[in-house]
């Protein structure tokens, strides 16, 4: 794996859209993430020269969150998440970063769990029957 992380442009979303489609195709969030690609909230991880996955940053209570983090699913468990994650965790404006997805979304949960970071809480009612499972990360720092 030859993999690195850049800023997206809104040139990339035609390589975007492939790897959440789902994600992308409610109105409501589609114009949400246009907004965000256009502000450059948005990094796309790289293979040569194919975008690879994708991840949507913002802010969390003044702490960076990942809003979204996405891997073609042909690039599935290669690590292009820990990529992804590890660009998150570069140049905080804190001491940590949050997550959060779904308690139905295994996947994710192992991903987590794989990178090191850990379970800090639960929301429940932003999608009726699954709640929001949060996560939290506190890279440790070179002196």
């Amino acid at each position: 794996m030859t993999a690195f992380v850049r800023a997206a442009t809104p040139d990339d979303l035609g390589a975007l859209e492939p790897i959440l489609p789902a994600f992308l195709a409610p109105p409501y969030k589609r114009g949400r993430f246009l907004r965000a690609l256009a502000n450059g909230e948005v990094c796309v991880a790289e293979d040569r020269s194919a975008v690879v996955g994708f991840m949507w940053l913002n802010e969390f209570f003044g702490h960076r969150f990942v809003n979204v983090l996405a891997v073609a699913t042909d690039r599935r468990r290669t690590g292009f998440a820990g990529v992804l994650l590890a660009a998150a965790e570069a140049n905080l404006p804190t001491d940590r970063v949050f997550t959060s997805t779904n308690r139905s979304n295994a996947s994710m949960h192992a991903v987590l769990a794989r990178y090191g970071w850990s379970r800090c809480g639960e929301v429940d009612q932003l999608d009726p029957g699954d709640p929001e499972v949060f996560y939290v990360k506190r890279p440790s720092r070179s002196p």
